[in-house]
This record gives structure tokens, C-alpha cells and sequence, in this order.
């Protein structure tokens, strides 16, 4: 019997988690946590706040100004001071196209995320998708002024999760082509 993209979730997290956790600690950063959460953003954080303040009362601000928004998973990387949340939109579909990508588009904007990662399960994008990324920088790359003067940059990627392999295929599409570009752009965040 085939599994459903929901059935995927843990073994994705566990790798990503993995592979950040590994990276953070190369560059000689122990003190961050990482926590996965699946549905409601603002009900998840609130939850997080309460299972474990002292890494995550920081977001309480963010929690109390974010619309409710149904996330397949995000991730909240924090060191209790300080913290970036990355979207995952998980697909398990023949291609992920345009609509898959605006969808991951819309929901770190709104959210103000600066991470995201379209996954689709053992299958890749579309022709039409593959080409954007690959040809219009700016299509994975959003940069947009706050009311305040201050900016916001949104980074996105394509990956591809082989369920055989239990790893990624990396398709270098989009801003965040690896984890290991993810682990970059995060360090990058939480470097004193």
C-alpha cells in the first residue's frame, strides 16, 4: 500500500534535523535548538511557548501578529534569544508546478519566514517550474520593505526526497539548492 505524504514527515524532519544540527555544530554553535511542528502556525508556536519557553518565548511577539496559516511542517530554529522559522510544503505528486511553488511563496509571506523548501516525494518538478528557477533569479529570492523601512528576504528551494535512499536529490533549484545552503544561510543568522 502506497503512503500518503503525511507518512513521509518523519523521516524528512529527522533528516533535515540531522544534517542541520550536524552543520551548526561544524561551525562550533551548540547553543540552538530545532523544533518540527505540522498544521496551525500561530497554535504550534503557542504550543512550542509553552513545551519550552526558555528556548521559545522569544517568539511570543511573532505569535500574537501572524494570521492563522496551515502549514504541512516548519521547523523554528532558535537559540532562546533569537529564532528563524523554515516552511516545508511536502508534495507527493508525479511534478510540483507553479501553483506548488506559489503556494510555498504565499505561505512565507505571509508568515514573514525567510526559508522555505518546496519537497516533492519521489518525483521531481515540472518542465515549466524547473526552468523558472533556473533561468529567473529573482523567482526564489523575495526581498520586500516592512512598513517600518526595514527589509524582509524570503529564500526558496526545490528538493526532491527519495524514499528509497531515504536522502534528497538535490535538483539546484531556487535560492536554497541544499541543505547544506540552508545550514549556511541559518548559521549566518546565529553566528556571534
Amino acid at each position: 500500500m502506497k503512503k500518503n505524504e503525511v507518512a513521509h514527515y518523519p523521516e524528512i524532519m529527522k533528516f533535515i534535523k540531522s544534517q542541520l544540527q550536524s552543520n551548526f555544530l561544524a561551525e562550533g554553535i551548540g547553543d540552538v535548538s530545532i523544533f518540527w511542528k505540522s498544521g496551525e502556525l500561530t497554535a504550534k508556536i503557542k504550543e512550542l511557548i509553552y513545551e519550552y519557553p526558555n528556548e521559545c518565548l522569544c517568539m511570543d511577539e511573532y505569535s500574537k501578529k501572524i494570521p492563522p496559516l496551515n502549514l504541512d511542517i516548519f521547523c523554528v530554529v532558535t537559540n532562546g534569544e533569537k529564532f528563524e522559522i523554515v516552511i516545508l510544503e511536502i508534495k507527493l505528486r508525479e511534478s510540483v508546478g507553479l501553483n506548488q511553488w506559489s503556494q510555498l511563496v504565499g505561505y512565507n509571506l505571509v508568515s514573514n519566514a525567510k526559508y522555505g523548501l518546496l519537497i516533492n516525494i519521489d518525483a521531481g518538478a515540472s518542465d515549466r517550474l524547473s526552468h523558472i528557477l533556473s533561468f529567473d533569479v529573482d523567482s526564489s529570492k523575495i526581498v520586500r520593505k516592512k512598513e517600518n523601512g526595514s527589509e524582509i528576504e524570503h529564500l526558496l528551494g526545490f528538493m526532491q526526497w527519495n524514499t528509497i535512499t531515504q536522502n534528497f536529490e538535490y535538483s539546484n533549484l531556487g535560492q536554497i539548492s541544499s541543505l547544506s545552503a540552508l545550514s549556511t544561510f541559518l548559521i549566518s543568522q546565529f553566528q556571534h
